[in-house]
């Protein structure tokens, strides 16, 4: 069987919908480096294409909620390799009819709408998880998030740090959002060095402010693992002693 790949970008997912429409192929669709050779299936590349993609953006922009595509862009960047897959079909329902992306007695658009609120509340969480310390003139963090979500943070931390250059690592995907006079582009397949991340006076004042503002007698621990989740502990200073 056909499947498609692609490399997990807006434009070459709109024009595998156009691949599906217009060449039959099947709506499945990995990206490439979550595609796993075998037997069966035969892989197809997405090569973008400018006209195509335009097409089917129009399409979708004149007869799509903007509930529908935030689904659509937050789901996308799921770390689930059935991720791109399932997007893919939740695009088709929605040109069978628009109303489709809302009907919660479908389990299948139960389980979309599970995966895009997913990525939807990581990226505001990691709002308020990202800690910097100071290399040279520029400003770095490491982060470990379970999704594809620099994206959905970019425009957060340029705006808040535009007067800063700064670098925000997602260490697991080797990506990286690198932010200077408040523009930024996101750089993947980089390998940084872990000494850029060491520890310096900035991450010393974020444990002395987390130690003056705790109120022992109030203290909560399983409020706090709620609110902000173990996983996400390890680059955060505030909690290395925790």
């Amino acid at each position: 069987m056909n499947v498609m790949l692609f490399d997990g970008s807006m434009e070459e997912l709109l024009v595998a919908v156009y691949k599906v429409y217009v060449d039959k192929l099947p709506p499945v669709l990995f990206r490439e480096e979550q595609f796993t050779p075998n037997l069966i299936d035969h892989p197809v590349k997405i090569q973008f294409m400018e006209e195509e993609f335009k097409r089917v953006r129009r399409s979708m922009r004149e007869k799509f909620s903007e509930e529908a595509l935030d689904i659509i862009t937050y789901g996308l960047n799921h770390s689930s390799v059935h991720a791109p897959t399932m997007i893919l079909k939740f695009i088709i329902k929605c040109f069978e009819n628009p109303k489709n992306a809302f009907r919660y007695q479908d389990s299948f658009i139960m389980e979309v709408t599970k995966l895009s609120r997913q990525v939807s509340l990581e990226s505001h969480r990691f709002m308020g998880f990202v800690r910097f310390n100071q290399f040279g003139s520029v400003f770095m963090a490491k982060i470990s998030p379970d999704h594809y979500i620099l994206p959905f943070i970019a425009d957060h931390f340029a705006e808040r740090f535009g007067d800063m250059n700064f670098i925000i690592y997602d260490e697991g995907k080797k990506e990286a959002l690198l932010c200077q006079d408040g523009r930024w582009i996101i750089q993947k397949n980089l390998a940084l060095n872990e000494k850029l991340f060491q520890r310096d006076t900035t991450t010393e004042a974020w444990q002395t402010y987390f130690k003056n503002i705790t109120i022992s007698a109030r203290e909560n621990p399983t409020q706090q693992k709620r609110s902000m989740p173990v996983r996400y502990w390890v680059n955060l200073p505030e909690t290395e002693s925790t």
